[in-house]
């Protein structure tokens, strides 16, 4: 059977691209490398660096799990389980499940990247094992895929960075609020036409398939065992008679209350702060509330938490890793030098564009989008001030950067493959491949948008 162009590339990407795990590691060893050979810093000093850095992004590591950990016990309720499972039900086509899974995750991932992989693998997951035909590797590069908008959205880390006041605000000349970031022009035309592009290529992609790898091909069942399934149902244990101690623990109002006041003090915080109140904190406590507020009881929400932690052990795992990585290139002095470079061939017209490069390649090492933001605006913003370009597209050339290469650096699939690969043998290699047309069509966008389109 004579293969797709898509096809083929994904097969080579599958057989040569290491796992995300061992993706992190080597990349550490290229950035204690390159400290060593391109800085004054000597290899125990690098090393030091690499120690140092481990704990850098503890903080950001734990509000992260919390939030994905809080999002997760959110769909896991019978409500939104039935309205994931009836959307994907409506579905019959192979090109229908892509062209949706794409819709669905980037309008979801805009919302929030924390709330986007978890509806958008779920839905994935379910059109997996229900559409025929469907090849669930592409799938899963469809729903990772739409991620690539997440960070551009309400939810993005850096333009919610520069709208608060901190140690950056200085460096900046002020405060740049939403509306110079996020929804201007700029980020708005681009991230609908990556959408529709993104989308139109999938289509093409999944229509022209020939070979077919379904759920059922992928999916793990040991004999004398049930088969592997992600099933978000609470569950659900007898306890009769119940003691008083169980009456509690199951009595709703308890938790509702709590919700209710979280709910209200929200409904205050926005008020007076407005959009400009969204940071990775609040993020993290609209989870846990609305959680609350929609889970039957203490012990359900307890279960369901304790069941579900256990998919954010990968981030826990590598996020002390890319800390590392983050602290070589800041400490070292590497990541000036790359920075300095790149001012050198600038101009007030390239230089959003040469931002945009060397913050991709910067984020193959730190995908973290804030390490990242904390790496090079102490260079980059300088820059743009002394060239003239305005400081809202220079947060953005970053910001576009920052998201660009994670089509095909893996470490964001930690927030998809909890859900898509539990059960079955799907690996990140099998599907990253795909996403490599769309890595192209994505770069060419953002960059004619940085090159002509006002903010």
């Amino acid at each position: 059977m004579k293969k797709s162009m898509s096809e083929r590339v994904a097969d080579v990407y599958s057989r040569y691209f290491p796992d995300a795990f061992i993706f992190a590691i080597v990349l550490s060893l290229f950035a204690i490398l390159g400290a060593i050979f391109f800085t004054d810093s000597s290899p125990i000093a690098v090393l030091g660096y690499w120690f140092d850095g481990f704990p850098m992004l503890f903080t950001f590591a734990f509000q992260l799990i919390i939030t994905y950990a809080a999002a997760l016990v959110l769909v896991d309720t019978p409500v939104v389980q039935r309205f994931i499972k009836n959307m994907a039900s409506k579905i019959k086509k192979p090109t229908t499940a892509y062209v949706s899974t794409s819709i669905v995750g980037a309008l979801t991932s805009f919302l929030g990247w924390y709330f986007g992989p978890v509806v958008t693998s779920l839905y994935a997951r379910a059109l997996g094992q229900n559409v025929k035909g469907v090849d669930y590797r592409l799938l899963a590069a469809v729903s990772y895929a739409s991620f690539t908008i997440s960070l551009t959205g309400i939810s993005g880390t850096i333009p919610l960075f520069v709208a608060t006041e901190g140690s950056f605000t200085e460096l900046l000349g002020g405060i740049y609020t939403l509306d110079q970031t996020t929804f201007s022009v700029l980020n708005m035309v681009t991230a609908f036409a990556i959408v529709i592009v993104s989308t139109i290529i999938f289509y093409f992609i999944g229509k022209n398939k020939k070979e077919i790898v379904t759920f059922n091909d992928l999916a793990i069942i040991k004999s004398g065992e049930q088969a592997a399934s992600l099933e978000l149902e609470p569950s659900k244990v007898a306890y009769e008679p119940k003691s008083f101690a169980e009456k509690i623990n199951d009595f709703r109002p308890t938790l509702l209350i709590f919700g209710l006041l979280g709910l209200v003090y929200l409904i205050y915080f926005f008020g007076t702060k407005g959009i400009n109140g969204l940071n990775l904190n609040s993020v993290a406590f609209i989870s846990i509330v609305i959680g609350f507020l929609v889970h039957k009881s203490p012990t359900t929400y307890l279960e369901s938490f304790s069941r579900n932690i256990p998919a954010t052990s990968s981030i826990a795992l590598q996020f002390p890793i890319y800390g590392g990585i983050a602290s070589i290139l800041i400490a070292s002095g590497l990541s000036e030098n790359i920075t300095a470079w790149m001012v050198s061939y600038s101009t007030e017209v390239t230089f959003p564009v040469l931002t945009f490069l060397i913050t991709g390649f910067i984020n193959l090492f730190v995908p973290s989008a804030g390490s990242q933001f904390t790496a090079t605006a102490p260079f980059i913003i300088p820059a743009a001030q002394e060239l003239g370009v305005e400081i809202p597209r220079a947060i953005l050339s970053i910001t576009f950067g920052d998201i660009w290469t994670n089509l095909i650096q893996p470490f964001w699939a930690l927030l998809y493959f909890p859900i898509l690969a539990v059960g079955t043998r799907l690996t990140v290699r099998d599907f990253m491949g795909y996403c490599l047309p769309i890595l192209v069509a994505v770069g060419a966008i953002w960059i004619l948008g940085l090159l002509f389109l006002p903010l």
